[in-house]
């Protein structure tokens, strides 16, 4: 995190996730800005040129402990999770609850895009976007900054999200009670409603791709499992999802098959709806997803899911979701988990001829054990 001064007046845009917002930096004054967001700045040549004085912020900041907070009488607190998208967001809900029902007046920090994640809940005071001033992040007793949380740890010896947030703060994970490590999303009426355009029929969800392509599936074979999906469960009709960030191929190659064979549904989502599309899976009967959005929205729901697993090792980010059975076949390959985040296969990665489009662990996946599995947990 970085504090930093701009020369002149300045309007940049920012993007993550499926939303975004433009900023205009007035000259000399300081602002929060994050790593990732400086990095995209010092990109441009003539922005960068802008740039009077850049600060790491961490020194700035006191260690929050909830304890000594509680003792001093600080109850205001900013958190922020930058880790990455919609996923880590949810996963930072019941730490936002937990510390408002300890008495603190909970207000949110946010990247551009990842705002709409926190609207609606009572417990939140507020919901803020970064980069900001400094002195508005100074009008609060204490921000809490997870800048990254696990998503750059490689390495085995890692905990769940939450817990690692909740060690940070100072409280033990396991006092926490595991139904308390979920939180469900709060719909408006206009949310809830919509839902009834698409319930005439049965359905189930399909994410076609992750944001990191490591994640996940590529197009062919994942649109094979989509195709294969609607051919085991006619009974159902499958939503297949794809946003402005998955690549068009994953969208041409479904788009051929639909016309093929007629047993799958396109649906684009974007800021405007994506709150739609989560309330659509409250009623889902079942969603198959890579470790992506998807599966924390199904598990903050209670909707049943089969999540298809690859770098990561799924009890490392699932395991309080009650409804969610992962396949993840790691005798594929001697290295998983590698936790990897990078967008682009791991040095380690065993070789193929070719070159490598797939982590070997998903490529080991079978859409028919992808389909017993949703015989077995799908809503009847």
């Amino acid at each position: 995190m970085n504090i930093a001064t701009f020369f002149e007046p300045l309007s940049v845009s920012f993007r993550k996730s499926a939303g975004g917002a433009t900023i205009t930096f007035e000259a000399g004054k300081q602002y929060v800005i994050a790593n990732a967001q400086l990095d995209r700045i010092v990109q441009d040549q003539t922005v960068r040129d802008r740039i009077y004085k850049v600060s790491k912020l961490e020194h700035r900041l006191a260690n929050f402990h909830v304890s000594a907070a509680r003792k001093l009488g600080r109850h205001r607190v900013l958190l922020y999770n930058g880790s990455g998208g919609y996923g880590d967001q949810i996963v930072t809900w019941p730490l936002a609850r937990l510390l408002h029902t300890l008495g603190f007046e909970v207000h949110i920090l946010t990247d551009p895009g990842n705002n709409l994640c926190w609207w609606n809940f009572p417990w939140i005071k507020t919901v803020n976007m970064l980069p900001c001033p400094w002195e508005f992040v100074k009008m609060f007793d204490d921000f809490i900054c997870f800048e990254t949380v696990v998503n750059t740890d490689e390495h085995q010896d890692q905990d769940h999200p939450l817990d690692v947030m909740l060690n940070k703060i100072g409280v033990e994970p396991s006092s926490i009670a595991a139904e308390l490590k979920v939180v469900r999303p709060n719909f408006t009426f206009s949310e809830a409603m919509s839902v009834k355009q698409h319930n005439q029929k049965p359905f189930g969800i399909y994410q076609l791709s992750a944001a990191n392509t490591v994640r996940c599936l590529p197009p062919s074979e994942s649109v094979f499992m989509a195709v294969k999906l609607a051919e085991a469960f006619p009974d159902l009709h499958w939503f297949a999802l794809w946003d402005e960030f998955v690549p068009p191929a994953y969208k041409e190659t479904l788009e051929a098959k639909i016309k093929e064979l007629n047993l799958t549904n396109l649906v684009p989502f974007t800021t405007q709806n994506l709150r739609e599309l989560w309330a659509l899976a409250e009623v889902a009967k079942v969603v198959v997803a890579p470790d992506s959005m998807m599966v924390h929205v199904a598990g903050s729901l209670g909707t049943p899911c089969v999540g298809l697993w690859g770098p990561v090792a799924p009890t490392h980010r699932v395991k309080y979701y009650a409804n969610h059975v992962p396949i993840w076949p790691r005798e594929f390959c001697p290295h998983a988990p590698c936790f990897c985040y990078a967008a682009t296969f791991p040095k380690f990665c065993p070789p193929r001829p070719g070159g490598r489009n797939i982590c070997e662990v998903l490529a080991g996946i079978s859409p028919f054990e992808v389909i017993e599995k949703v015989k077995e947990i799908k809503r009847a």
